[in-house]
């Protein structure tokens, strides 16, 4: 198991150091596609496919659509399920709910005042 763990992090070394020329190529977007193909189908045999949950109320800031959801395990606190390059981080992710969240009290400003 060390050998296969050892040749997994000196690949993805190597990978990782040349990423700038690896994006510039005509054939990153097959190999992008190739990894997507190998990671769907090890998330089968092993059973460790992420799971969906929607996020409810919150719009993708690209396509506004109500289609962000958080994959659990996931690197990213939301993505939008159909805008393929929405992944927000939990700082990013934060900052769209505070966000949406004065955009509904400019439109529902609150009645405290009226007593």
């Amino acid at each position: 198991m060390d050998h296969v763990k050892r040749n997994v992090t000196a690949m993805t070394a190597r990978l990782t150091a040349h990423l700038p020329w690896i994006c510039a190529q005509e054939w990153v977007v097959d190999f992008a596609e190739e990894i997507g193909g190998l990671v769907y189908a090890v998330q089968k045999i092993t059973m460790t496919a992420p799971k969906k949950q929607p996020l409810r109320g919150m719009t993708c800031p690209s396509c506004e659509n109500l289609t962000l959801v958080r994959h659990y395990p996931s690197d990213w606190a939301a993505e939008c399920a159909l805008c393929l390059s929405v992944k927000l981080d939990q700082r990013a992710y934060d900052q769209l709910v505070t966000n949406q969240e004065r955009g509904m009290e400019s439109v529902n400003p609150s009645r405290a005042d009226d007593g």
